[in-house]
């Protein structure tokens, strides 16, 4: 479904991403590891097209897609959560959810479609109505997630949704994240810091270091690498 060849990617002078190579898989599961700094955003960033690539190719499905818009890659079925949120603080959460719509094409039911996102995320339901400045930050995590969703992604990208929750609220992100993998066929590519948790839900693994993918494998093979584990599992 989506493959990157030779990937490079940066920031004004600055290069991050030094010639990726990854597919990711209609229907799989993908987590892309690595610590701070290690290019984990701006290859999320890249693939959506909030940052154009300086050389290699981004196909999804049959088109290649380097120089395509944000918003025809969304159209396309590309979402992207991303790192922080980036909410419509002073809107509504149902406004916020209802903006992740705007995109789509006509004929569908916006009531079914916000009835499906509330009943996996219920909390929201009782939020509905309040401002998502006032929300905390596993409430706000679960509204961005919510957006994404209403767009009708074929591809979800969620960037560091772990970052600033506590344990209990991670896990249920989590959760419904792996509920959305598989009641729904979506695929998704997460890309986090937090590699136990990412590793015990994710099918398959890249790990970034430097702008460059050290390590790649099933999510169960790298449970067990030993440069994995000392790095990110606590040895």
């Amino acid at each position: 479904m989506l493959r990157i060849e030779g990937l490079r990617s940066g920031y004004g002078p600055l290069e991050v991403l030094h010639g990726l190579n990854l597919t990711i898989e209609e229907g799989s599961f993908v987590a892309i590891l690595g610590a701070n700094g290690a290019g984990k955003s701006t290859l999320m960033r890249t693939l959506v097209g909030l940052v154009v690539p300086r050389g290699g190719h981004i196909t999804f499905g049959d088109r290649i897609i380097d120089h395509v818009s944000p918003e025809r890659r969304l159209r396309a079925g590309l979402a992207l959560v991303p790192e922080g949120r980036e909410l419509f603080r002073s809107l509504s959460v149902r406004e916020n959810l209802l903006m992740g719509a705007f995109t789509r094409p006509g004929g569908r039911s916006m009531e079914e479609d916000l009835a499906r996102i509330l009943d996996y995320f219920p909390r929201l339901k009782q939020r509905l109505t309040a401002a998502a400045a006032s929300l905390s930050g596993g409430e706000g995590q679960m509204l961005a997630i919510g957006r994404a969703m209403m767009a009708h992604p074929r591809v979800l990208l969620l960037d560091e949704p772990s970052h600033g929750l506590a344990p209990t609220i991670v896990d249920t992100v989590f959760a419904v994240i792996s509920q959305l993998h598989q009641r729904d066929g979506l695929t998704v590519v997460v890309a986090e810091q937090n590699a136990k948790k990412a590793l015990s839900v994710a099918q398959h693994a890249y790990v970034l270091q430097g702008g460059t993918i050290a390590l790649s494998g099933t999510a169960a093979e790298l449970s067990q690498t030993a440069a994995v584990r000392e790095l990110y599992l606590g040895g």
